[in-house]
């Protein structure tokens, strides 16, 4: 869950097809939305994908201008496989027990360009 994930791999790439041209795990002990946040923000993360997350992290990811990607589950390999091929939404990465099949995608405004600069995946 988003909510508690104290581990986050922040992936850089240039787009969809791409190599990867950088993985790196950090720690996050942010006790406040807004905090875990701007610690994105301020790492110039533009994309977050994850599994669970609640209302309130929701709310503050998008209106920092962030692409989310929310009820996802797989293997951390696959799902980064599948979201820079742009077929993880085909490839059905929903949690158990989600109503939707193709999860959650959201985003907020149109400043946010899914598959360039640096992506967030939960683990």
């Amino acid at each position: 869950m988003f909510d508690v994930a104290h581990h986050v791999l922040i992936v850089e790439t240039e787009g969809f097809g791409n190599p990867i041209l950088q993985l790196t795990t950090i720690e996050m002990h942010a006790e406040l939305p807004g905090q875990k946040v701007e610690t994105l923000v301020a790492m110039d993360v533009q994309a977050v994908v994850c599994g669970a997350i609640s209302r309130e992290y929701e709310e503050a990811v998008l209106q920092a201008g962030m692409e989310l990607d929310a009820f996802v589950a797989g293997d951390v390999d696959d799902v980064l496989a599948a979201w820079q091929s742009g077929t993880m939404r085909q490839q059905g990465y929903s949690m158990p027990g989600c109503p939707c099949p193709l999860h959650r995608r959201m985003r907020r405004g149109m400043g946010v360009r899914h598959g360039y600069g640096r992506h967030r995946l939960d683990r």
